[in-house]
């Protein structure tokens, strides 16, 4: 056997070898890919389970991963809602952003350890449901700039109407008790023709003052006594 044939056969081992390596390294790469998955699979499944949404963000790319349970919370099929922030962004009732991004931006700059935030999105059918949306950065980029950021939402809907319900009793109450004039305190009331002096040391009426210090009206009538008193022919009073 040829020097020259006895090194081709030397190259085509050292091949075979450096291929079966790489199959090797690729087979290891395939299976650790293959268990994060599973595992960020897993903990989906489990969010979901718990009647969470789930979202996994890439702040760098924009793009969004939407679990099945957070595009059916506002009543949207699978292949309805793109993998885009924007799909979220659009839906946030105008009078809500503010807050939303403030509060993630203090989050993405660090200034809080995680993102929390309640406000209204609109579902697929035009009404709004309220959204308690929590998420933490999970990784960053070379540069320590936000990368992953992962979060669920929770339909509090029911809750929020409950405590904003209350709210408003509570405010109608207020504004009403606000509205109610008091008489208290002595009230000078002259013996012979009954005027009351108010606070200004003027003698008025008792109608004008009580008027002017509660919403009460008033009708005139006569009592009994006055009656028969000033009007003794007329039988007022059946007996």
């Amino acid at each position: 056997m040829s020097n020259q044939e006895n090194t081709s056969k030397h190259l085509i081992k050292d091949l075979q070898n450096q291929i079966a390596d790489l199959k090797r390294v690729a087979t290891n790469l395939t299976e650790a890919a293959q268990n994060s998955k599973d595992k960020e699979l897993s903990w989906v499944y489990a969010m979901e389970g718990n009647r969470d949404g789930v979202w996994d963000w890439n702040a760098v790319t924009g793009k969004v991963f939407f679990s099945t349970r957070w595009k059916k919370m506002l009543g949207f099929e699978e292949n309805e809602i793109l993998n885009e922030l924007t799909e979220w962004d659009k839906r946030i009732h105008p009078d809500d952003r503010d807050s939303v991004y403030a509060d993630l931006n203090a989050h993405l700059e660090g200034n809080t350890p995680y993102y929390e935030n309640e406000h209204r999105l609109q579902c697929k059918d035009g009404s709004y449901k309220w959204i308690l949306d929590r998420g933490k950065i999970l990784s960053w980029t070379d540069d320590d700039k936000p990368l992953r950021v992962v979060g669920t939402h929770t339909d509090v809907t029911a809750r929020k109407e409950a405590e904003l319900e209350k709210e408003q009793l509570i405010s109608d109450l207020q504004e009403a008790l606000a509205k109610v004039k008091k008489l208290s305190g002595l009230l000078p009331i002259c013996m012979h023709c009954k005027k009351i002096r108010d606070d200004k040391g003027y003698w008025k009426q008792i109608e004008a003052y009580i008027h002017e210090h509660s919403d009460a009206e008033f009708s005139h009538s006569i009592c009994k006594e006055c009656a028969e008193k000033y009007y003794p022919d007329m039988d007022l009073y059946d007996d």
